[in-house]
């Protein structure tokens, strides 16, 4: 709720530079929104400094800046006014607060559940991680952006009310003093929502380039459209292109390290590279096996253009061209190392692009069951043709499809590990790329650990699996050519 209520801030802010914005902010619906955002703002300062009801650690003058806080932005929502009534904002402006209002609101009310309202009550396993120092401290610098925007629109207010932007201000460089940290330990979970697409362009930098890939990366993730045959089919070829790119850039990497004689990393860069090159080495075999069948028309715009968008700017990222793109006449020079990755965290934030680049080839081995039930079925439909038949089998060669993926997505795995551990070792100093290469080595591990079957079973005495094959009733079946027919077929109830 916290990141709901940041992008609300975030178009609440983009108002602030409206023309009109003191004719808009005069008005008694905003001075009464800025009320109750004020309010809500206080019961979160109050919730800080008293722990949420949990016991909790005092030091660090974290609990008192709150408590301070609180009575200032307390102070200035009585200089606001009355909070607001109406079941419907007045204006735009209003509802833009408001919004602020609710998400902010709603993220108290679901921390506060954890604590206990009464003495008898037992506090929940993730209360002690909420009242704990760090966790304060952290809602204490999102918080403050929230404050300093009420103080700057409380300015535009006029009147008594337009004092109310002194405290306000005054909470806010409080709060943003004592929520200040090298390392914030909570992040918000950003919202399951597919990004739009952003073409790539020429003349990007690495900022804008990873942006890019982080986009074409996730709507790969998330489809938003259907698949095809044609469209997996492309995919595989993308993802083998993908893998020799992402080949080439740990290979390159590895010749920076040598440069730079950190020996260390040399032999984690080396097993990446080998471990790349099968992976790449499966995807070609999907693809030798995707051409013996039909073209069956052209794939999906949405899923092959942003494929494509991951080659285009990962090609760009290596290669010398400004302008490369996967062609017969395509460039194949490449950068300098020393211009890839001028030092060792340079080249820990581009393995990091390689590592999700990886993960989003995982992730089309793994979500390839539609496109090969829609070949199974034509194939079976083709063969019931030519040879109908009772009992239409799957052709072994959708089979040896089928496995192929799985391979792949095991080799996927082993590849994502591998530059998993090393992208640890390399941003020992940059302590978000080793989070993040940590949060997709689980992810993927996860997937290929277990099932939800053998989840399910493992809290029983007995495996659920013996348990259905004991009770299972044995029944003899009559052949084909009927050499059993005079078998005795069991007896009714």
């Amino acid at each position: 709720m916290t990141a709901l209520a940041g992008e609300h801030l975030t178009d609440l802010k983009r108002a602030f530079h409206a023309p009109d914005i003191g004719h808009q902010a005069a008005r008694p619906s905003v001075r009464a929104e800025l009320a109750q955002l004020s309010h809500v703002l206080v019961r979160y300062h109050d919730q800080i400094a008293t722990g949420f009801g949990v016991p909790h650690t005092q030091d660090h003058g974290v609990r008192d800046a709150a408590r301070r806080a609180s009575a200032l932005i307390n102070q200035a929502e009585q200089l606001l006014g009355p909070r607001s009534t109406t079941e419907t904002p007045e204006s735009v402006l209003a509802e833009k607060i408001r919004c602020v209002s609710i998400a902010l609101g709603c993220g108290l009310d679901l921390l506060a559940s954890h604590a206990p309202t009464t003495l008898t009550e037992p506090a929940s396993a993730d209360a002690p991680t909420i009242a704990a120092t760090d966790t304060a401290r952290s809602l204490l610098h999102q918080l403050s952006d929230h404050t300093a925007a009420v103080a700057h629109l409380a300015k535009h207010t006029g009147g008594p009310s337009s004092t109310a932007s002194r405290p306000l201000l005054t909470a806010a460089v409080l709060s943003r003093v004592f929520g200040e940290n090298e390392r914030p330990p909570i992040n918000p979970v950003p919202l399951h929502r597919t990004p739009e697409r952003i073409p790539p362009k020429v003349g990007e930098n690495l900022t804008e380039a990873i942006v890019g890939i982080d986009a074409s990366i996730r709507r790969l993730q998330n489809p938003t459209t259907p698949g095809s045959i044609a469209t997996w089919r492309y995919l595989a070829r993308a993802a083998a292109i993908i893998c020799d790119l992402n080949s080439k850039t740990i290979l390159h990497l590895t010749r920076r390290m040598e440069e730079l004689s950190e020996d260390h990393h040399i032999a984690n860069l080396k097993q990446v590279t080998h471990s790349a090159r099968r992976t790449s080495g499966r995807w070609k075999a999907i693809i030798r096996r995707w051409d013996t069948y039909d073209s069956f028309g052209h794939p999906a715009a949405g899923l092959a253009t942003d494929a494509s968008d991951l080659i285009i700017r990962l090609g760009r990222l290596i290669h010398t061209d400004a302008a490369w793109t996967p062609s017969p006449r395509a460039s194949y020079q490449v950068k300098p190392p020393d211009q890839l990755a001028p030092a060792t965290t340079d080249a820990a934030r581009i393995a990091t692009v390689a590592l999700k680049a990886f993960e989003a080839c995982n992730i089309i081995a793994a979500h390839h069951r539609t496109a090969i039930n829609d070949l199974a079925v034509i194939g079976v439909l083709q063969r019931q043709q030519q040879r109908p038949t009772f009992s239409p089998r799957v052709p072994a060669s959708i089979r040896q499809l089928l496995g192929l993926y799985e391979a792949t997505e095991t080799q996927g795995i082993e590849t994502i590990t591998a530059l998993g551990r090393a992208i640890e070792a390399l941003s020992t100093h940059t302590p978000s790329h080793t989070d993040e290469a940590r949060l997709i080595i689980r992810r993927s591990t996860a997937k290929s650990a277990t099932t939800q079957g053998a989840l399910a079973a493992a809290g029983f005495p007995k495996p659920i699996g013996d348990c259905l094959a004991e009770s299972r009733p044995q029944v003899q079946r009559a052949s084909p050519a009927g050499r059993e027919g005079n078998a005795r077929r069991p007896s009714a109830p």
